[in-house]
């Protein structure tokens, strides 16, 4: 479902019309293919499900991040009962208010120990952990550097801030933009996941770290999604790396590994403290109920247990992975138990779901904005519960839905000079179409059909550099008078109307051009453009000389020379814009320009 479309940052319309938009959509959508999203289940979310108004009353399930299988534990779901008796339901009070309670001072200080912090803070969800997070810290002024894969919430926490959003794993990219953008006063955050949650490839902390500290700036890793899963006792990807306590703020959920609900912080002291009392999400919101808190501490008791259960969760992965590659499917680069299975197009992710879940298979579509609109796809999520015929009863299916004759072909490999060639066919597309103004690394990737780290890894210098770049190895104005050379010319007014005629042609026609006219007009031009008008004027001045030399008054003949060709120059990029003078230059036959011009020159030049 294209959800994108209706959001209210992408359109002018109201509220309200809006929403009626949006619900005439969502229900015809319904009516055509199913609805795939907020199905209702009888059961509990795990790796065998019941939705209602399926014939089907056990579908094999792949949308939990239950990875351990913590939330059906037997010893996980007592406590959690004993909580009930002991606290009740619920707190219903914040925690600085008297919802603080033994239970979160006791997960607080078990998560700290597991992660090898200082400190750490509760939050009612992962989701609140971040925006609280970046709420209290991150200030107007300040620039936060992101990996595009990193979740929804960081975004939504630092709404308030200068947000730099770097291409997938790409330190280089990092380096670069924390070298250009520093400013001083303002505090540098970068911000990226240990495990990317929708490609489940692991994030490159030790590299990360080590640019952040060279530039002065705060690193936030996000590790939800390896928590649990990854490291010897289940501490995540940090563990792995032997970068437990190095890391400034660690962000996590309880909701995937814990099999509970919650989210934490956890880091510095000095950090953890200021966030205490200036996140909102937290000390404005309700504690986590008692039973949430105690199925999270008896899961945080079992994680560093559960050695053979992780070793085991990760060869199904891998497993998955292969078999879902023998079958001619494509996946995503992933480590973990996250796997993507690539579609040709998010219509047909959304079709290949509600398809499999007629074949009694629940796994969920992902789109744009959650992923790449190049790189739609089928988002499985593994868990312990899982079996091996599991996997095989989903890709069973899947060729089922997909009737076997499709394969998705993963794009080339392509060399550094072709890269180079699509980035630059893709600019001269797109500057011809809409200026240098509508050029950006977005529509410049889209155009190209390429990431963003493929272009800085053939850039690193940064987008500015290359359209500066782009510009100054463009020929312009070269090719364009060698046309005219001087040696084959005569004085005749003949000639010079040629010459300008010749110059409003490609002007009017060559949308490259006039782009960089425009850019030379602008209040704070590129100095490569500033650079081309300089060349302009070297490669005319024989041109020029040529005619002016011959003159009885060579300081008026430049002059008049010079009216007439702003005058083409400005009439070329005016053209179609309005009439001038009442004439439509639009309309205007190359002919009649001719002998207007002609005219002209015959009085000049005498």
């Amino acid at each position: 479902m294209k959800l994108d479309k209706y959001g209210v940052g992408q359109s002018q319309q109201s509220i309200q019309e809006l929403a009626e938009a949006f619900y005439k959509y969502k229900e015809s959508y319904k009516d055509e293919s199913g609805q795939i999203y907020w199905k209702e289940s009888d059961s509990a979310v795990s790796s065998k499900m019941s939705l209602k108004n399926r014939t089907s009353s056990r579908m094999v399930s792949f949308v939990s991040n239950d990875y351990l299988g913590f939330s059906q534990h037997p010893l996980v779901q007592s406590d959690t009962i004993r909580a009930i008796n002991q606290f009740g339901t619920g707190f219903c009070a914040a925690p600085s208010i008297g919802g603080y309670s033994s239970l979160q001072k006791r997960l607080e200080d078990g998560i700290s120990s597991l992660l090898k912090t200082e400190d750490t803070l509760v939050f009612n969800s992962g989701f609140s952990a971040n925006v609280g997070l970046f709420s209290a810290l991150a200030k107007p002024n300040d620039i936060v550097f992101l990996d595009k894969g990193v979740h929804r919430s960081v975004f939504e926490g630092i709404r308030h801030c200068t947000c730099k959003i770097l291409p997938h794993n790409d330190p280089e990219a990092l380096d670069s933009a924390l070298q250009r953008y520093k400013v001083e006063g303002s505090n540098l955050y970068v911000v990226i996941d240990g495990v990317y949650s929708q490609d489940g490839d692991r994030g490159l902390v030790q590299e990360y770290l080590e640019i952040s500290q060279k530039h002065g700036a705060l690193l936030v890793v996000d590790d939800a999604h390896g928590i649990g899963v990854l490291g010897e006792h289940g501490a995540g990807l940090l563990e792995e790396l032997n970068l437990l306590g190095q890391v400034p703020l660690v962000t996590g959920t309880l909701s995937k590994a814990f099999g509970s609900i919650g989210g934490y912080v956890s880091g510095r002291k000095d950090l953890i403290n200021y966030i205490r009392y200036y996140a909102g999400s937290c000390c404005f919101s309700v504690s986590l109920p008692p039973p949430c808190l105690a199925a999270a501490l008896k899961s945080l008791e079992l994680i560093p247990k559960a050695t053979s259960e992780r070793k085991e969760l990760l060869a199904k992965a891998q497993y998955a992975r292969e078999k879902l590659q023998e079958a001619g499917f494509s996946t995503t680069d992933s480590t973990t138990p996250i796997v993507g299975i690539l579609t040709p197009s998010y219509d047909e992710a959304i079709l290949w779901a509600e398809r499999l879940l007629r074949h009694d298979v629940y796994i969920v579509p992902i789109g744009y904005p959650a992923v790449s609109k190049r790189y739609p796809r089928l988002r499985l999520a593994l868990s312990n519960l899982h079996s091996y015929r599991d996997i095989d009863f989903l890709i069973s299916k899947l060729l089922t839905v997909t009737k076997k004759d499709y394969k998705y072909m993963p794009r080339k490999r392509r060399s550094s000079a072709e890269i180079a060639q699509l980035i630059d066919k893709a600019t001269e597309d797109i500057v011809r179409e809409k200026g240098f103004g509508g050029l950006s690394i977005q529509e410049l990737c889209d155009r190209a059909e390429i990431e963003p780290a493929l272009f800085y890894r053939r850039y690193p210098e940064g987008f500015a550099f290359y359209v500066e770049k782009f510009i100054r190895d463009h020929d312009f104005w070269l090719s364009h008078y060698e046309e005219f050379p001087v040696e084959k010319l005569n004085r005749s007014p003949e000639n010079l109307t040629q010459i300008l005629l010749y110059l409003w042609k490609q002007i009017a026609e060559d949308g490259l051009l006039s782009s960089l006219l425009r850019l030379e007009l602008q209040d704070a031009p590129l100095e490569a453009a500033v650079e081309i008008a300089k060349e302009r004027e070297i490669k005319t001045e024989d041109l020029v000389d040529f005619y002016a030399k011959a003159s009885e008054s060579p300081d008026t003949l430049r002059i008049q020379l010079a009216i007439l060709t702003a005058g083409i120059q400005y009439l070329a990029l005016h053209k179609g814009v309005s009439t001038f003078c009442g004439v439509d230059f639009a309309d205007i036959s190359d002919q009649k320009l001719e002998t207007a011009l002609s005219q002209i020159f015959r009085y000049i030049i005498k």
